[in-house]
């Protein structure tokens, strides 16, 4: 039988805890003890394929009791209905599998029914009332279903078919499949307190019909504990191989944190573990209570290859503080050069630089490498593919190429800052200018806009996963080889903050570009603060961005004589050169004959006096984006770049050999 899904890449790691932790049954005759069960929380980018991922752990638990719910689709639901609604997934009936049965939360459901009202005063008249209540859900449950409940149900269930279910608009009324026989002995039982099971259940009634947030809490927390009674009583009387899992998209949309909060506070208090593995998906670390770290996303998150309930288990502190070391966050990364290649086979096959290229300027962010394949094939077959991939970020967007939908830059960034607000998305644009996301912060580049704004925006970014660590700069990123060698050489290096992901800057700038002036104003302001305080080779950078080739040329020539090593120089050109262009392709002009045009136009003066040091920079500074490194093979500009060394090693005396040996990595 064809799978019904296509397993992800890069999730080899996730798919192995997630085995592993369904394997430790808990709560039953089987339970092989520890700490219980982690809410694992497969976290990442907007785009990070997280609902992709999923959906195929669903696939691989699917002969066994398990349950989709998706807070981010479905409408607001209070803790007890996600609770029912799950129990409904987790009580389908699997081959050679005995089902899950519901007794406590089926009662408990009922005693809430909004058609209910139990007579506090006749406890004779309550009792029928509870049992024609139940025997009505019975029946109801044995009917077909009604089409408008059937269709609610799929939804908020993402099509995950349970036969002989209702569902009346609002609140859980027809349970699952119960024994009356299994209902009065269990769940009854399991009611009593200080009073009798029956005085309760008309407490329960009660307070459900009241809008006090007290009793509302009061009535989902008694419910949700029956859900996991229910759980483990099911696992202690029979023998299971697997924990149920229940699947959890978007917990940090409305609902998913007030649900999953309440059910790690009943953990707390339980008599013992429950067999319940919950898996769910974020894209706001900020929504997620997990054990806190220093830095933009907040919380300790782990790479899936370092992942192991092992690992989890040891990190949990004797005595614990709180309910945080229950979570485990894991983040899902961006695709390898490897695997979009695997992603654009049928495209490399056609059209073989595709893949590099969209691994390049995506960095593997796995939604945005989909889109540009999709982009890519659509030139295959055409005139000039070179001419046609250089241009691919201005192509449609739309499925069949029509010209008139968006361009493929403008969609992908719509789609993955669409969480933001309008003001949010206009500051990044203007923060995309600086290098390190705090220099913009800094630099008062939000004053400008709301407070709101201007005081949320760095975290958003950082608890949204797009701020990361810098990319070193150096041969490897410009189309050469070798990657961190310039690492330490320098005496002042830069600071090394986190900056927003390479593939976001790119898009953003490209919007930045698009109003000359607002280019021009904030790259200014920025230059202007840099040399306030006194950061020169940022200072550099943003002179650089403004066209001002003269100033750089000027620097480095000085430079190549004044600082003790090749490497510490080497580190200034690359770091220099990492500046965004306004124009960083033009799609039908090479990049190399691009490259002489421009420092001939920027640098009319240090193209005449000192032609090979200007033509190097003017090089790399084109060569940052990679669009101009084509053909994958042999990069164009590698050829400049390389004999542009060349040039100046048999001009400076005290660098020839550091120069020679740099050119030697673009051949």
């Amino acid at each position: 039988m064809p799978e019904p899904f296509t397993r992800p890449v890069g999730i080899q790691g996730i798919e192995a805890l997630y085995q592993e932790c369904r394997t430790r049954v808990q709560g039953g005759r089987g339970d092989q003890g520890g700490p219980g069960l982690p809410v694992l929380v497969l976290v990442g980018k907007r785009g990070s394929g997280k609902s992709t991922a999923l959906e195929w752990l669903g696939y691989l638990g699917s002969h066994r009791p398990h349950a989709l719910y998706d807070f981010g689709s479905a409408a607001p639901r209070r803790p007890h209905e996600i609770a029912g609604l799950l129990a409904y997934g987790l009580s389908h009936r699997f081959a050679r599998q005995p089902a899950l049965l519901f007794p406590r939360l089926t009662l408990g459901l009922v005693a809430v029914d909004p058609a209910l009202s139990l007579d506090p005063n006749d406890s004779r008249r309550a009792g029928r009332q509870l049992r024609r209540s139940l025997q009505e859900a019975r029946a109801s449950s044995a009917v077909a279903d009604h089409a408008a409940g059937m269709a609610e149900l799929l939804q908020d269930l993402n099509l995950l078919q349970i036969p002989g279910v209702g569902l009346l608009a609002g609140l859980i009324r027809h349970p699952p499949r119960l024994p009356l026989g299994l209902a009065r002995r269990t769940a009854l039982a399991w009611y009593a307190g200080p009073h009798t099971a029956l005085h309760e259940l008309v407490a329960l009634n009660r307070l459900s019909k009241s809008n006090a947030p007290i009793d509302r809490a009061a009535v989902d927390r008694r419910l949700c504990a029956a859900f996991l009674a229910d759980l483990r009583g099911e696992y202690a009387r029979r023998r299971r191989d697997r924990n149920c899992v229940v699947l959890l998209d978007n917990i940090d949309a409305d609902g998913g944190r007030e649900f999953l909060d309440l059910l790690m506070q009943l953990r707390d208090v339980a008599d013992g573990p429950d067999p319940l593995l919950v898996v769910a998906t974020a894209s706001d670390t900020g929504k997620i209570p997990g054990p806190f770290a220093p830095g933009p996303a907040g919380v300790v998150i782990h790479a899936p290859e370092e992942t192991s309930y092992a690992g989890w288990a040891q990190a949990v502190p004797d005595p614990p503080p709180d309910t945080s070391w229950r979570w485990y966050c894991v983040e899902l990364r961006d695709l390898t050069a490897g695997e979009v290649s695997q992603l654009g086979a049928s495209v490399a096959q056609r059209l073989p630089e595709a893949p590099g290229l969209v691994h390049h300027l995506t960095r593997g962010h796995p939604w945005s490498a989909h889109r540009l394949l999709d982009a890519a094939a659509r030139a295959v077959g055409r005139e000039d593919p070179e001419a046609l991939l250089r241009g691919l970020l201005s192509a449609s967007a739309s499925a069949d190429g029509a010209p008139q939908g968006p361009p493929v830059d403008s969609a992908v960034l719509t789609d993955v800052l669409q969480e933001l607000t309008d003001d949010q998305r206009a500051a990044l644009v203007t923060c995309c200018a600086a290098r390190a996301f705090d220099s913009a912060c800094d630099a008062g580049l939000l004053d400008t806009f709301s407070l709101h704004t201007s005081s949320t925006l760095a975290r958003a970014m950082g608890t949204r996963l797009w701020l990361v660590d810098p990319v070193p700069q150096d041969a490897g990123v410009r189309g050469g080889r070798g990657s961190g060698y310039l690492n330490g050489s320098h005496p002042r290096p830069l600071p090394g903050g986190p900056v927003l992901h390479p593939w976001l800057r790119l898009l953003l700038c490209q919007e930045l570009a698009r109003s000359p002036q607002q280019w021009e104003a904030v790259h200014e302001r920025l230059r202007v603060w840099h040399l306030q305080h006194g950061h020169p080779l940022d200072v550099l950078h943003h002179a650089l961005a403004l066209g001002r080739l003269d100033d750089v040329v000027d620097h480095l020539a000085g430079q190549l004589v004044e600082l003790d090593s090749t490497e510490a120089w080497l580190y200034e050109l690359y770091a220099i050169t990492a500046a965004p262009l306004r124009e960083p392709v033009v799609a039908g002009l090479t990049a190399t004959l691009r490259a002489d045009r421009l420092a001939a136009a920027l640098a009319p003066r240090s193209f005449a006096g000192r032609r090979a040091l200007t033509v190097l920079v003017t090089s790399l500074w084109l060569a940052t984006d990679p669009r101009n490194r084509l053909p994958r093979a042999r990069p164009e500009l590698n050829l400049t770049i390389s004999s542009m060394f060349q040039d100046l090693a048999m001009r400076s005396d005290p660098r020839r050999v550091g120069l020679r040996h740099e050119a030697a990595k673009y051949m």
